[in-house]
């Protein structure tokens, strides 16, 4: 698959852009008009084939998949569809914007951005019904084996866990300490003890492997995982995390201020896209993404050099 000229465009600016990214700016660094910009981010990008120009070169099987969710903000976007006042975990306050349920690949060195579904607030399908239909994707369209599906409490839902049950899937999750095992709230069991084990049954019948570590615990299906590869497995998790930091600090991802969804779509989707290559280049250079993109912001010469498009040839 050929990449359209825009999203190789638009990449570009955003890899060089220096912390400012309006659409004007955005015009400036890739010497493009600002209405080409904006016609252009209005069209509508197949990013699911995009982003699988990523995997090519990966051994998928031997990673695992992480599910989560950001917040967005758009405090400025009133007639954008979707929005409304969301609370902002990172932000410890309601906002106006909206919330993505995303799916990444992860190796413990790599982080590859798969998919992402927009929730809406009050509609039809809640942030369950994303993250099943995100599993899906991952497991019958891209064809991927993970060792483990990995996500916080809330998407280890007796309706998630069942569902990768029910197609031979592993997982590996944080609980509440409400959760109950064998009909008994985990924070109840062994009261005082800080560190304990125990193989039980969530409800609906869900057999896992519980550990507490200090005042969390974590689940697994996986019975035969050590305790220490069950935390040390779950600790990937944060690679997520650092997907979401670094495309809202390092590549704007909340500043695009484009009043239509198929904009702002795009706008995601070239920001996950770069996320990916950068992570590619990163591997070969020894260097960080957070290192390649300053290099790149302050040299509009070495980010040339760095010839991101081969990074999207396959193997």
């Amino acid at each position: 698959m050929q990449l359209p000229k825009f999203v190789e465009v638009y990449l570009h600016a955003l890899l060089s852009a220096p912390w400012r990214f309006t659409l004007m700016y955005l015009s400036l660094v890739s010497k493009k008009s600002h209405d080409y910009l904006t016609r252009n981010l209005r069209k509508k990008y197949n990013f699911k084939e995009i982003l699988k120009l990523l995997l090519s070169k990966r051994k998928l099987d031997e990673g695992y998949i992480i599910i989560d969710e950001t917040d967005v903000d758009k405090s400025f976007g009133e007639k954008l569809p979707r929005l409304g006042w969301i609370f902002s975990n990172r932000k410890k306050k309601y906002i106006f914007g909206l919330h993505i349920v995303v799916a990444v690949w992860t190796n413990g060195e790599i982080t590859i951005p798969l998919n992402w579904k927009i929730y809406k607030k009050g509609g039809e399908e809640t942030k369950l019904d994303l993250a099943e239909k995100l599993i899906n994707y991952c497991l019958l369209n891209l064809n991927i084996h993970p060792k483990a599906f990995l996500f916080d409490s809330f998407y280890a839902s007796e309706r998630i866990l069942k569902h990768l049950l029910k197609l031979n899937q592993n997982f590996v999750s944080q609980v509440h300490k409400n959760r109950k095992l064998n009909n008994l709230e985990v924070r109840q069991i062994n009261m005082g003890r800080p560190y304990w084990t125990k193989t039980g049954n969530l409800t609906g019948n869900i057999k896992v492997k519980i550990v507490k570590n200090r005042r969390k615990y974590f689940i697994s299906n996986q019975l035969n995982q050590t305790r220490e590869k069950q935390l040390a497995t779950y600790k990937l998790r944060w690679r997520i995390e650092e997907v979401f930091r670094f495309t809202k600090k390092e590549l704007g991802f909340e500043k695009c201020q484009v009043n239509t969804l198929h904009g702002q779509t795009t706008h995601f989707g070239v920001c996950f896209l770069l996320y990916g290559l950068l992570q590619d280049i990163a591997e070969k250079t020894q260097m960080t993404d957070y290192q390649i993109k300053l290099e790149a912001t302050l040299n509009p010469c070495y980010a040339k050099s760095l010839n991101i498009m081969a990074y999207l040839q396959p193997a």
